[in-house]
């Protein structure tokens, strides 16, 4: 090669080789304003309650958290007051790992499952036993303690703290049992999140994306929460939100997914951000890839107590109950840092820089061996 030849061929380079750098540089910057950033407050530590109070008399109102039982089975905690709390542990490079932590506070219980009908005949067998019923009609034994109904196909116990009936028909058998008597629960898991991507992953597998926050809430339309449920609309709503947290400020936005299928109904679900900080406020999530690490199946959590306690301050203030699970408690610092110069370079351009730098080198080298 002559001496001088690679600076004759960048300056040969010209019009069509400049023009080459500059769209690498353009798609770049591109790549790099539309990764997942993160928002101003995020970082290690960094944690949000929600909470969910649901009527404590009338158990239809209560939330109901479906939880898989076995393989053929599944166990319904109906409870009036619900925590959900993520909490980031740890933040290394682009990854992050989330904890999760479900509780529900005095709760019943109902569990049902489904039996092939040799194991509840066999069941059912030994219940008939235990009251000599031989067939014919049913046999009803009354006391003070519990009441019992033996049949041919079916079995009923109920006490002052639960009730137990087995069932069979049509070649299958049905075994429920139900809790009178309150108790508390705890499901705890962990997730990790891209924070390039937005992806949250379990076990390495991806399950969905983060919908928790959102560094621009009015632009979340088409983000994917799980396979087939996507945010299918974004609107701005003009007033102050209300939490148990406290009041935040328009303005807000509320999303909501397309409606599927679950295993009992179609549904779909529905978010409340805060357009400052971007934090998911409230949300009501029958379908989540959160739930998949807690071994919660499709829980119905849906706070009623804020807007009956509140029900004139919304009348006359014109303020937006909230819905779902309620922002709670959190140690993010809702203040947005001053505007000063960042003397530092940000990420963002660092990379772009960078990325300028490699493209200029194999365009230098490309054109020096030719």
């Amino acid at each position: 090669m002559e001496e001088g030849s690679a600076f004759t061929g960048l300056r040969s380079f010209g019009g069509d080789g400049m023009r080459r750098v500059a769209l690498i540089l353009v798609l770049l910057l591109l790549t790099a304003s539309t990764a997942s950033a993160t928002p101003y407050w995020f970082k290690e530590g960094i944690y949000a309650k929600y909470i969910s109070h649901s009527g404590g008399g009338d158990e239809h109102l209560r939330d109901i958290i479906e939880i898989s039982w076995s393989q053929n089975g599944s166990i319904d905690y109906h409870c009036p007051y619900v925590e959900f709390t993520w909490r980031v542990l740890r933040v290394s490079g682009d990854k992050a790992q989330v904890a999760l932590l479900l509780q529900g506070y005095n709760c019943t219980k109902k569990m049902w499952k489904e039996l092939d009908e040799e194991a509840a005949r066999q069941l059912l067998k030994e219940y008939q036993e235990r009251y000599n019923f031989t067939g014919g009609n049913c046999l009803t034994i009354e006391s003070e303690s519990k009441n019992v109904t033996v049949c041919e196909d079916s079995y009923t116990e109920t006490t002052e703290h639960y009730r137990v009936v087995l069932g069979i028909a049509n070649g299958k058998g049905h075994l429920f049992n139900e809790s009178f008597v309150p108790e508390n629960f705890t499901r705890s898991g962990a997730i990790e999140l891209d924070l390039k991507t937005g992806e949250f992953y379990v076990n390495g597998t991806p399950v969905g994306r983060n919908f928790l926050w959102s560094e621009n809430p009015a632009n979340i339309s088409g983000l994917e929460v799980m396979p087939g449920l996507e945010v299918e609309e974004v609107k701005m709503i003009n007033s102050t939100a209300m939490t148990y947290y406290g009041d935040f400020n328009a303005p807000v936005y509320m999303a909501h997914t397309n409606k599927i299928a679950g295993s009992g109904s179609k549904g779909m679900d529905v978010f409340l951000y805060d357009g400052s900080s971007g934090l998911a406020i409230a949300f009501f999530t029958p379908f989540s890839p959160l739930w998949e690490p807690l071994g919660i199946m499709e829980p119905m959590i849906q706070d009623t107590a804020f807007a009956k306690e509140h029900e004139e301050e919304i009348k006359k203030g014109g303020k937006m109950p909230p819905f779902g699970l309620v922002l709670a408690e959190t140690n993010i610092d809702f203040t947005r840092p001053a505007e000063l110069p960042d003397e530092r370079p940000s990420k963002t351009s660092i990379a772009a820089a960078l990325g300028v730098l490699v493209a200029l080198a194999v365009l230098f080298l490309w054109r020096w061996r030719k």
